[in-house]
């Protein structure tokens, strides 16, 4: 009876485990614009990443994406409690970089968007989008979100690595085609759990990888 008892201890501890890894995994989201194709996806070269700052509801975290007029979602975002948005982006870049894209170099990003901010005014969020692509030269645009907060993370077994953590909960990347003003493909990760910035940023490079064939 005790070995029968001690064995579905371990066996109820392993489902428990199972559980948590379960709620931690990610739900990755992918979609190609209409009639895109890999050989399309692959003819993508040189990019620009321009997520936009916007305000997060009080207690949401920190949130980039929203109105690219300001184009500073380079710039970090300083809020209580939360690391800066900013590092996502280099993250983000880093994965790009290794998926053997070109990207626009950020000195070269905020001077434009600086001199471009007037003549940009009045258009829409991707006709900015695609006017600042074509003055960068680039193929492609790169715009999202990302939804950043702080959380209580009550561990693991035992309640191993548990205290406040700063998570990612959601992040969304949309490509733009800059010649023709299309979406080439969308993705969108969201975590029950939480993740790393490193981890939602290499999570959406990895989607967008598996469409580009590379």
């Amino acid at each position: 009876m005790a070995t029968r008892g001690k064995r579905s201890g371990i066996t109820g501890l392993i489902i428990v485990c199972g559980l948590i890894l379960l709620a931690g995994c990610a739900d990755v989201r992918v979609a190609l614009g209409p009639r895109v194709t890999q050989a399309d996806l692959q003819k993508i070269k040189k990019v620009a990443v321009l997520f936009g700052a916007g305000a997060a509801p009080a207690g949401s975290g920190a949130r980039l994406g929203g109105d690219p007029a300001a184009m500073l979602g380079m710039l970090a975002m300083s809020m209580p409690g939360m690391g800066s948005a900013e590092t996502f982006n280099d993250h983000l870049v880093l994965e790009l970089l290794g998926l053997g894209l070109d990207v626009v170099e950020r000195k070269q990003l905020d001077k434009v968007t600086s001199e471009q901010a007037l003549s940009l005014s009045g258009l829409t969020e991707t006709d900015k989008s695609i006017a600042l692509g074509k003055i960068l030269a680039v193929e492609a645009i790169l715009t999202g979100n990302i939804d950043i907060r702080q959380e209580y993370d009550t561990g693991w077994v035992f309640g191993i690595g548990a205290g406040m953590k700063e998570v990612v909960k959601t992040a969304t990347m949309r490509m733009l085609d800059v010649e023709k003003g299309n979406t080439l493909v969308a993705i969108s990760v969201s975590y029950p759990r939480g993740e790393t910035q490193q981890d939602a940023a290499r999570d959406l490079v990895d989607a967008l990888r598996k469409k580009m064939g590379r």
